[in-house]
């Protein structure tokens, strides 16, 4: 048995958990619901077997051990605590969470504006002119004040991964050219995308194969 994360064919939720693996060296393959999405009751059902939960399950990792970790936040910790990408000082750990929670804010923002989900024109120029650079500009500011080249001094850890997905999953790729008035943050993004397992996963057929957020879910 192989490790299996399951969820759709797109980057979505379950992108920052893939780039947790792949920066872990995590071997794992995808599991896609036949018919993608929306899912069918039959592959709701089985997500529901494997996870436990009777609301949600995806995305949800399943270690060839046999261990199962499901909702998406708990499985990026998980990963990171497998990996040896969350720290142990306690102030590292508190910036850790805290820089996951401005990732998710940044996500929950971005989600309001596709345009394929009902997101109005209003929403989407919100979104553009002062939802995502407010948003920018606060990673960019906590960025500036860490003693080294990644959020938490000069090691890799979950909050880059979390925060890369928020800012490239969900803005710059969205909004092209987000990054050229944030230039800390776009050298950031280039520094973690520098890292060998995430460099090795953004080239590899599996993230090809991915739906990615881009201009479009803006209706540009």
């Amino acid at each position: 048995m192989t490790n299996k994360l399951y969820y759709y064919t797109a980057t979505g939720r379950g992108h920052a958990i893939r780039l947790a693996l792949a920066a872990s060296n995590i071997t794992f393959e995808d599991e896609y619901p036949e018919g993608g999405f929306p899912p069918s009751a039959e592959a709701k059902d089985m997500w529901r077997k494997i996870g436990g939960n009777t609301t949600t399950n995806v995305p949800m990792l399943q270690m060839d051990d046999g261990r199962v970790f499901t909702q998406s936040s708990a499985v990026l910790r998980a990963v990171a605590r497998m990996g040896g990408l969350m720290p142990t000082d306690e102030a590292e750990a508190y910036m850790v969470d805290k820089l996951l929670a401005d990732a998710e804010d940044l996500r929950g923002e971005s989600y309001k504006s596709f345009v394929p989900w009902g997101a109005t024109e209003d929403a989407v120029e919100a979104f553009i002119s002062k939802i995502l650079p407010l948003h920018l500009g606060n990673l960019e500011r906590q960025l500036k004040e860490s003693t080294g080249d990644y959020f938490i001094g000069d090691s890799l850890t979950i909050a880059d991964i979390a925060c890369y997905d928020a800012v490239t999953n969900f803005g710059s790729n969205r909004v092209i050219g987000a990054l050229d008035e944030f230039e800390t943050l776009k050298a950031w993004v280039a520094k973690v995308e520098s890292n060998e397992g995430v460099k090795k996963y953004l080239a590899s057929e599996s993230f090809d194969a991915l739906y990615k957020f881009g201009p479009d879910t803006l209706g540009k």
